[in-house]
């Protein structure tokens, strides 16, 4: 039982991140033509390095950037989620 709704959460997972993925294409080779897609809105972390001695250094950050074709990708996404 635990298992099936693991691999219930990873596909939706999936399924949300391929929606995003490919709304945000279909919105990049449009934003030419149709100027909302254009519009975005950014959300996230912005990048920091840290630093442990001369050995190590991290970089962290964390972007996301959503216009209305990725949401529009997002929501078919869902819906074809739930109908299947």
């Amino acid at each position: 039982m635990l298992r099936h709704r693991r691999t219930g959460i990873l596909i939706l997972l999936l399924t949300i991140l391929v929606g995003a993925i490919i709304g945000t294409v279909i919105g990049e080779a449009l934003g030419e033509y149709v100027a909302i897609f254009n519009r975005t809105a950014s959300l996230g972390i912005s990048p920091t390095d840290i630093h442990i001695g001369r050995i190590f250094t991290f970089h962290f950050g964390f972007t996301l950037q959503l216009n209305l074709a990725t949401a529009i990708g997002l929501i078919i996404a869902l819906l074809l989620f739930r109908a299947l």
